[in-house]
């Protein structure tokens, strides 16, 4: 068995933390959730179409009958640039994610190891007779099938 991570994470360590997504999520006051239908209904612009907005937004603005109306080519590079910030962020939020998942990841499967060494120790007990071990094996054994069991999730 390795140890490769062991971090003593403290009350502080988390409130700092939270603290800090906290503080990001009340910065963009402007993060909507959309539904998967409202998700599905909308037209995507990626990094291959930008310049084509780009283009066009100038194009409108040397030639006023290219105007939608309403204020949407007023409004047009203040979502090119909300774009640019958000798939910057994305990219980072990304990376940090990855690195979130890979360390509990890790750390779940470095304490999963050692509780199923436990285990098998007590079970080795049993075999010599320690008094008190087919108790934990029996709790042990029941938490290990339980839990051990994979439940499929549906994916709607």
């Amino acid at each position: 068995m390795n140890n490769k991570i062991n971090f003593i994470l403290t009350p502080e360590n988390k409130e700092t933390v939270v603290q800090a997504v906290r503080v990001a999520r009340t910065g963009m006051p402007f993060l909507i959730k959309l539904s998967k239908g409202e998700r599905k209904a909308l037209q995507k612009m990626d990094d291959g179409r930008k310049p084509f907005v780009q283009k066009g937004v100038e194009f409108a603005t040397g030639n006023k009958d290219l105007d939608p109306g309403s204020g949407l080519l007023e409004a047009a590079p203040n979502d090119v640039e909300l774009y640019s910030f958000l798939a910057a962020l994305e990219n980072e939020l990304r990376q940090m994610l990855e690195m979130v998942i890979d360390t509990k990841m890790l750390a779940g499967s470095e304490a999963y190891d050692v509780g199923r060494f436990i285990y098998m120790k007590a079970k080795m007990n049993v075999a010599m007779g320690v008094p008190g071990s087919q108790a934990i094996v029996d709790e042990l054994s029941k938490l290990y099938k339980q839990n051990g069991i994979s439940k499929k999730v549906k994916v709607k």
